[in-house]
Parts: structure tokens; sequence; C-alpha cells
């Protein structure tokens, strides 16, 4: 089994993207998931990345301090 964890600092800047990227006003669907998380493994740690599936908007949150 592979399990990819957000440490402290990209749960944050998780939690904050998504409050950008509510979208109230817009059919998320049942579950509301319209956030897609990315993990790409690099030689020296895994970069995050997290997207708005509505807007489309992606931000790089990867905690580059921990590696």
């Amino acid at each position: 089994m592979i399990e990819l964890k957000l440490n402290k600092n990209e749960t944050l800047k998780a939690e904050n993207f998504k409050k950008l990227h509510k979208h109230n006003d817009v059919n998320k669907g049942a579950i509301g998931g319209h956030i897609t998380y990315s993990f790409t493994p690099t030689s020296i740690g895994t970069a995050v990345t997290v997207e708005c599936n509505i807007c489309g908007k992606k931000e790089n949150i990867t905690d580059y301090d921990s590696w």
C-alpha cells in the first residue's frame, strides 16, 4: 500500500486554497469533490499540487523546506 500525506505546512496551504475555491453557486456533486490533489515523486521528495476542478486554478503547495 502506498500512503501519501501532507505535512502541517502543506495542510495549511491546502485548506487556504479550498477556502478560496468554495464556488458556492456551482454544483460540486453529491460529496463536493471539486479539489484534486496531485503527488509527484522526485528523487529528493514528493511535490504536491492542488487543483480546483471548477475554475481550473492550480497551486503548488509543496513544503520544499521539509526536503
